[in-house]
């Protein structure tokens, strides 16, 4: 007979057992509650803020300064009721300009002037559109107030752009050789070899800098058909050459055919307007190539 208070073999371990368990589950819900509250949950409201900075730069609420914008060789300006403080955190340069002035006139070039309102809208949102034709104007503005966020965020648009095959890479090119943007150049400099081709048959062909075509031809990693197609394109790029005076079919593979030549004479047959212009050496492989005057 069992007596009263004690209990069947072995119950005594499952009792602990299933407390044991019990004891677990609670602490790993109490866990995951501390966690879930340490995680928190997101309030995120930054499109509402978003949407109120642009009505605060839209109707000029409370505004501090007004930017005067005009575009060099016109009367055009455009006013900017902003925000000194706004302005401020973005540009030491606006900090320094605007602190002891309530209204401040801005000569911009015309492509600068055009996109002014982009410009300021970055300074109030943190974010704009870029059109391939605006990328040049948006970073002189970024450069020239000393936003370095747009600064960089322009220059990479013109390197993914021209990666992606897009983007006028001889105006950038020289644009970057201005600026000393040595990434950028690089960037233009290679899309230029690799889609020499192209770039030849397109408008900007004639816009190559005589700098730029001595950089080209220089590369080891020209995308062409053959040396005469590159022959081809230094012909049609000379036909947008002015002082373009003659070829100078040469008899031998190397020399220099000035070595020997009188410059000082005025009726020199090597000046134009007495002064030595451009002259083409054409090896002798490429003589029945060349397409003489009538």
């Amino acid at each position: 007979m069992l007596r009263k208070g004690h209990c069947k073999p072995g119950s005594w371990g499952s009792f602990w057992a299933t407390l044991a368990l019990v004891g677990l589950a609670t602490r790993a819900a109490q866990r995951a509650d501390v966690g879930g509250e340490a995680a928190g949950t997101s309030i995120n409201h930054s499109q509402m803020l978003l949407q109120r900075l642009q009505d605060l730069l839209r109707q000029g609420n409370a505004s501090d300064v007004v930017l005067r914008v005009q575009a060099v060789g016109t009367d055009e300006v455009r006013a900017f009721h902003t925000h000194r403080l706004l302005l401020g955190m973005h540009s030491e340069l606006f900090r320094e300009l605007l602190s002891n002035q309530s209204e401040v006139l801005l000569q911009e070039p015309r492509d600068c002037a055009a996109v002014f309102d982009k410009f300021i809208r970055y300074l109030y949102c943190g974010e704009l559109t870029v059109l391939l034709a605006q990328a040049i104007p948006l970073h002189r503005l970024a450069t020239k107030y000393r936003v370095a966020s747009l600064q960089r965020g322009v220059a990479d648009y013109m390197r993914a752009h021209l990666a992606g095959g897009a983007g006028p890479a001889v105006g950038w090119y020289h644009y970057a050789v201005s600026t000393g943007d040595e990434a950028l150049r690089e960037s233009c400099l290679q899309f230029l070899a690799w889609n020499l081709s192209a770039v030849a048959g397109s408008a900007e062909w004639g816009a190559v800098s005589p700098e730029l075509l001595a950089q080209l031809l220089q590369r080891s990693d020209l995308v062409l058909q053959d040396e005469l197609e590159l022959f081809h394109a230094l012909e049609a790029w000379l036909g947008r050459v002015r002082h373009a005076y003659s070829f100078h079919q040469s008899s031998e593979e190397a020399g220099d055919f000035l070595a020997h030549a009188d410059l000082q004479r005025r009726n020199s047959e090597y000046l134009v307007e007495n002064a030595l212009h451009l002259h083409l050496i054409v090896k002798p492989v490429y003589h029945t190539l060349i397409r003489t005057p009538s």
